[in-house]
This record gives C-alpha cells, structure tokens and sequence, in this order.
C-alpha cells in the first residue's frame, strides 16, 4: 500500500548517496575502502593501484553489474557499495545500451533516446543499490571547464548524465590538495561544484595509513544530518500549519491589525516569520483589505468598499 508522507513528519534517509570527485592520484579509490564493509566496484580497474584494499569486483561489461545485483548472498556480506569511477560506470552502461538496443545508439554514440534510456538505466541502478539496504559511494574524477572567464573544477561525467548524477547524490564533495593536506570539501564556490546539505566545514582527510574509518563515519554523520534536517523541515510547517488556522479565522481588518503585532510579539524564525507574514498578507487581499502604513493598520480598500 502506498504511504504518504505528511508534511510535518519527518523523512529518514537511511542510505545517502555520496559523490566525490578530486585530482588523480590524490587517494579516491583509498577513501571509497575507508566506507563500512565495502564491496567496490572497479570499473576503472585500478583497484591494485589503491592502499587499505578491501573486497572487490572488477567490471569489465554491464553485465557484470547484473549478476551482481541479483546475487543477494553475496551482496548480504557488505554494508556499502563503491562506484569507482562513475564515469567509467556510464561507459559500461551506454555500451550495454549499444550492444542490446543499438538503434538507441547508431555507431556507438547514443541518440537522444539513448541519453533517456542511460539516465534511466541509472537512476534505476541508485535506486536498486539504496533498495538493497547499501550506502552508495560515486568516485569520479575532476574535469575543468571554462564559464565564461570563469574555470570551475566538476565531476569528470559524460555531458549528458551529468545532471542525472548529481540530482540522484545527497552529498557532492571536492577533494583536493592544500599544501600537504588532502581536503574533502563540500560546499560549492566559485572554484568548484559541491552540495553540502550539512553545512559541514572542510574536513582535512587523515593519512592513509589512519584513514581505514573516515568515510564510514562520514556516513553516518551524514545520515543525521539530513535526519536532522528533514525533522526541522517538518517541525517549522507544523508551527506554519497552526498560524495558518489562526489567520483564516480572521476576517475583520481590526483582527488582521492586531495579527500584525501578535506576529511580531511571537519572534518567530525567520524561516517561519517569512511564511506566516505571507499567510497574513493573502488573508487580507481576499478579504478586500490593504494595509495603510501610516496607520500601520488594514484597511477596506475602494473596491471592497
């Protein structure tokens, strides 16, 4: 049976999606074994190259991925999955495409039905991995590109799934050298893209050898933070639901006046000051009123009256 969420509950998110992407050679793949009972998944197939080195599995097509999937046993063992890299992923997945549909991708390059059926195909792959019960890790390289006088670093992602991937990662971080510090950061600048629902300050990356938990615990940091933020969602509409309630019972400009000052008097949040003020505002225009600032009080405009 289908469950509809209220507006004032809150909605846990069990499995965020995390995107990094950074310099070659900086220690990607060594971070994506650092996430809790990881199984990665090498489809760039330098897994060897990677310290801390935990379970994984070399992808050489899609179908590969497949039998994976469909192997719950196997996958029972592991907490979390690690896609490194993304970018080779959609490679895998638009030759799948080419082989099986190839009218989709006429000489090997997808046709715009074809870009359809890749953002599909891995929107359904997140969703199928999160529906396992696993957290998921994307690695992807950097790529700078040119806006306008601007160069801004982003994920390394074939163009047009680009915005398919970040739309499906809940946490989009930059990983970079800083003198001799390896930095995760992910909040967006001028310099790079990021996604940062935490407001989480840069984290300095510990050296390899300590850096065996950190993106395991980033994880359920991460797991609170958009718990955190999805209660306090739920919580500032449960306080704008009853001012609703308390601004449709007016209907007098008098009532409305003294609504002004209740409002004030309240110190509300401003994310919740902004709403109920908006709410107070339509109330009057429906019931013909204006407000007179030099009154500082509602009154019946000429059509209403």
């Amino acid at each position: 049976m289908i469950k509809i969420i209220s507006g004032t509950e809150a909605i846990p998110v069990e499995h965020p999606v995390f995107l990094i992407f950074g310099q070659p050679g900086i220690g990607k793949s060594t971070l994506g074994y650092s996430m809790g009972d990881v199984l990665c998944l090498d489809f760039d197939l330098g897994a060897h190259r990677a310290a801390n080195r935990r379970d994984t599995v070399q992808i050489n097509a899609w179908t590969d991925v497949a039998e994976l999937l469909s192997n719950r046993d196997v996958l029972a063992r592991y907490k979390s999955l690690c896609v490194d890299t993304v970018g080779r992923c959609l490679d895998a997945l638009t030759a799948d495409i080419a082989e099986n549909d190839p009218k989709k991708a006429p000489g090997g390059n997808l046709s715009q039905q074809g870009w359809g059926v890749l953002k599909n195909r891995f929107r359904q792959f997140v969703a199928q991995a999160r529906g396992l019960g696993k957290d998921l890790l994307l690695i992807a390289h950097d790529k700078e590109d040119k806006d306008g006088d601007v160069r801004v670093v982003r994920p390394d992602i074939t163009g047009g799934s680009y915005g398919e991937v970040l739309k499906n990662a809940d946490f989009l971080g930059y990983y970079f050298l800083s003198g001799k510090d390896r930095v995760l950061d992910f909040s967006p600048t001028d310099r790079w893209v990021g996604k940062n629902p935490a407001s989480w300050s840069p984290f300095k990356v510990p050296a390899t050898g300590k850096c065996t938990t950190f993106m395991g615990d980033l994880y359920a940091k991460g797991r609170d933070a958009l718990g955190a933020i999805s209660g306090e969602s739920a919580k500032v509409l449960a306080v704008v639901e009853e001012w609703r309630e308390r601004i449709a019972a007016l209907t007098e400009p008098d009532t409305c006046t003294t609504m002004v000052d209740t409002i004030a008097d309240a110190k509300l949040p401003a994310i919740v000051e902004t709403q109920v003020k908006k709410l107070l505002a339509d109330r009057a225009k429906g019931l013909g009123l204006a407000y007179d600032k030099g009154a500082k009080a509602f009154t019946a405009t000429a059509a209403a009256a």
